[in-house]
């Protein structure tokens, strides 16, 4: 399946993060406080997101087609240990890819620390590092000696992402990821680029 291109939905993202201050309401952020996951008032936001996938270098065999780009979507919760700095933790289905005769799915489970500039009450721009636990599964023709099964293990993330609050409690929200993805045989990058919508209810 195809969807938006990434280069275009990047633009998006640019463009989040430009448009916020007109849009961002009037009051100014909340005094700045230092709060850990453990404590109250730490967890404050969730959200879904859909998107583009892209898996790099796919085994490709000129015999058969290739297909590096699937839907993928995401489901994320997450807190902030300050108006600058906070934490976020997901679910990813990352899609479906076909190569070699075969395909190429699996899923996540990440974790990321945030870093972003606050703007109005409810927008921001803001990066993102951390890591993912990921489980994959590869078939192909027997003949194309790719390597095939299933994998799982931990890879890296990171990735860039703005929202742009519509009211004190929903924004929409566009992010692009990068993850290391743990293969059979080796591991792989996966992109991705995807719009959502996210509830704040802290």
């Amino acid at each position: 399946m195809k969807s938006l291109s990434l280069p275009t939905a990047a633009t998006l993202v640019l463009g989040l993060g430009l448009a916020a201050p007109s849009f961002a309401q009037s009051q100014p952020p909340p005094t700045d406080t230092t709060r850990m996951p453990w404590e109250r008032g730490f967890w404050g936001h969730a959200g879904i997101s859909f998107g583009q996938s892209k898996l790099d270098d796919l085994n490709c065999t000129p015999a058969f087609g290739c297909d590096d780009k699937d839907q993928a979507f995401k489901l994320y919760a997450g807190g902030r240990f300050s108006n600058i700095f906070g934490l976020e933790v997901g679910v990813l289905n990352i899609g479906k890819f076909s190569a070699s005769g075969g395909e190429a799915d699996g899923w996540g489970a990440d974790a990321a620390l945030l870093a972003g500039i606050p703007i109005g009450a409810n927008s921001a721009i803001f990066g993102k590092l951390g890591v993912i636990y990921a489980r994959t599964e590869v078939n192909a023709e027997a003949s194309t000696g790719v390597p095939t099964g299933k994998e799982r293990g931990f890879g890296g993330r990171w990735g860039v992402g703005g929202q742009l609050g519509l009211t004190k409690e929903w924004a929409l929200r566009a992010d692009y990821d990068r993850y290391r993805l743990p293969m059979p045989g080796d591991h792989r990058d996966l992109e991705t680029m995807m719009l959502g919508v996210q509830y704040t209810f802290r």
